[in-house]
This record gives C-alpha cells, sequence and structure tokens, in this order.
C-alpha cells in the first residue's frame, strides 16, 4: 500500500509540472480511441504457446501547440494474453490506466495538418489483480518505454505507437510487454 502512495505522489507530481509548464503556452485537448495488439515476451524457458492477442484503448490527451511540443494522455486499455506454464493453460485480461508522457516534434506543419513524432515514458496500472502463475500475479504498476509517430488532420488525429515494457509485467514469468497501438482522436 504504501509503494502504491508513494506511485501515486509522483503521478500527481509529474501532472502538477506539466499543467505548471502548460499555463504559458496554448493547450489543445482531445479524445482518442484504438485498437492494441500485444505481443508479450517470456525469458522463463517453461513458457510454451504463447500467443499476441488484440485489445482496445481509450482516453484523452492534452498537448502544447508549439514545434516542440509536450503530449499527456490517461487512457484505459484492456488485452488479453494467452500462454502455458508448467502444462497449465492461462488466458490472463489486463484492464489498465495508462500515463504516457511524451515529447514530440512536428516534422511538417500546415494550417491543414501536420506530421510529428514523440518518445517519453509511460506508467500502467493494472485496475485488478491478474494470475501471472498459480501462485504469483503480474505486477500492478508496470513502466514503458513509448515511440510514436502520428499526424493530425484538421481537428482529427491518427497515431501509431510502440510500448515496449521497461520493467518485467511478471517476476516469474520473466515477462515484458510490447504492444503497437493505432488510435484515431478528434481535438477540440
Amino acid at each position: 500500500m504504501q509503494k502504491q502512495v508513494q506511485y501515486g505522489l509522483m503521478i500527481f507530481t509529474l501532472c502538477l509540472g506539466l499543467q505548471l509548464t502548460a499555463d504559458a503556452q496554448d493547450i489543445t485537448y482531445g479524445l482518442k480511441v484504438g485498437a492494441l495488439y500485444n505481443m508479450p515476451s517470456y525469458g522463463n524457458k517453461a513458457v510454451s504457446n504463447s500467443e499476441s492477442k488484440f485489445g482496445i484503448q481509450a482516453g484523452v490527451f492534452a498537448r502544447t501547440s508549439e514545434k516542440l511540443y509536450l503530449q499527456g494522455e490517461l487512457s484505459f486499455s484492456t488485452f488479453k494474453s494467452k500462454y502455458a506454464f508448467q502444462q497449465q493453460n492461462h488466458n490472463p485480461t489486463f484492464y489498465q490506466l495508462n500515463l504516457p508522457i511524451q515529447l514530440g516534434y512536428k516534422i511538417v506543419e500546415t494550417e491543414q495538418m501536420n506530421l510529428r513524432a514523440s518518445v517519453g515514458p509511460q506508467v500502467n496500472y493494472n485496475l485488478k489483480k491478474v494470475n501471472a502463475t498459480s501462485n504469483t500475479n503480474f505486477n500492478t504498476f508496470t513502466y514503458d518505454g513509448v515511440v510514436n509517430i502520428g499526424t493530425d488532420i484538421n481537428r482529427f488525429t491518427v497515431d501509431l505507437r510502440y510500448n515496449h515494457s521497461v520493467n518485467k509485467t511478471s517476476k516469474a514469468l520473466d515477462s515484458r510487454d510490447r504492444i503497437v497501438g493505432l488510435s484515431v482522436g478528434y481535438k477540440f
């Protein structure tokens, strides 16, 4: 419980810093929805028959308007995994809150559209406990590195993103998530 409070304070401090930075700049807000493709990797040799699975995501974002921009998001995602561990099949479903913070650059910028690229960290919080093995759970908090390429056409956005786990999602499985996401959005 104490670790969760520490993580919550870190997220709050990060969001506060973003808000203070953003006060002096124009901010664009929007909504986004999309599909995910989870391709977990397992270092534990006892894991077999792993399969990649699709999922969905939905959330909100805020982006500064400069050529070199900062973008924060809060999204909900759900996706599945499938694998066998010690002759036992597992099909966990994940329900996560995701908080990516990205630093980006608008490669092409016109009045009608822009092409942009960004990178940054992401914090993931599993909303419910998920069994990794018969006697261990997946980690409640995980951290990803994010690489994103996107475009804005008038008020619509399209983003292609790759997330790679920085820490293990399960120590017992020696697992990491690798997720590709495609989302569409609308800016207000």
